[in-house]
């Protein structure tokens, strides 16, 4: 059984996003990525932070803006406006979830992003994939150079959410055979055992347990901050899993920060 290590497989990446970092230096280019953070959420300001770290770590810029919780949505999507015309800003984010009062409003909020600056992926004409959705198929892609997955009928829980509606598309697109689920679906038990590969995006800490996973099969836990899988139950009977802390949150981080430098580097 295989324990992927997602801190490794972004170090490895960031080494790598760091060097055209450097070469985008001399020819006058820091890219430079913004996050509006609204309010004061725990997990928020970590995930924060950690972005932060990662873009230090490869000497990208990386400007936080802290907002009220009590802020308006016209208010946010001004400060988005301005950034959008801002040559020296080359992707913008706001941090996920929004507070209570602010959630409804998600989308249009997102939606002011340009979407040549949209480094997340999360509005509707990104010219971006969204970094968790990329991480999911690029870790994907690790489990199936080093493990047999079977027939690969991948099931993904969780597919009415952000997350889980962008991997189902993905998935779909490159000719997977995939069965989407959510929390209240009939049968989820008898669809998730059916799976050699199974993804987990709902973000209810330990939903998926032993009796519900296909022996033989891998398991990517998109939970955040507390995993959907009960990792030590279920890890006995995967060849290939994701813990969390330390799976695909990483190779996230580091996929938002490849949107932000590669077109830049591309383009030189």
């Amino acid at each position: 059984m295989i324990i992927f290590d997602g801190k490794t497989y972004a170090q490895n990446k960031e080494r790598e996003l760091g060097e055209e970092v450097s070469q985008l230096k001399k020819k006058g280019i820091t890219p430079k990525l913004v996050t509006i953070l609204v309010g004061k959420n725990p997990a928020s300001i970590l995930y924060t932070n950690l972005k932060k770290k990662a873009a230090e770590r490869i000497k990208v810029k990386f400007e936080i803006i802290n907002l009220s919780s009590s802020v308006k949505p016209l208010q946010i999507t001004t400060i988005i406006k301005d950034l959008n015309k801002d040559e020296k800003v080359h992707g913008i984010m706001v941090q996920l979830p929004l507070p209570t009062n602010l959630k409804l409003k998600t989308q249009s909020i997102l939606n002011a992003i340009d979407p040549t600056k949209d480094v997340d992926g999360l509005t509707k004409e990104s010219t971006y994939m969204p970094a968790t959705t990329k991480a999911v198929l690029r870790i994907l892609g690790v489990a199936k150079e080093q493990v047999n997955l079977g027939e690969e009928k991948v099931v993904v829980v969780g597919s009415h959410g952000m997350v889980g509606k962008s991997v189902v598309k993905e998935l779909k697109n490159l000719k997977y055979k995939v069965t989407g689920l959510d929390i209240g679906s009939k049968n989820i038990k008898k669809e998730t055992l059916k799976a050699d590969i199974l993804i987990s995006a709902t973000g209810k800490p330990n939903l998926i347990k032993a009796n519900m996973v296909k022996e033989g099969s891998a398991i990517i836990d998109v939970g955040s901050p507390k995993p959907d899988v009960a990792f030590n139950e279920v890890a006995s009977k995967a060849v290939f899993i994701t813990p969390v802390p330390g799976g695909v949150g990483p190779v996230t981080i580091v996929s938002l920060l490849e949107n932000l430098v590669q077109p830049l580097y591309n383009s030189l």
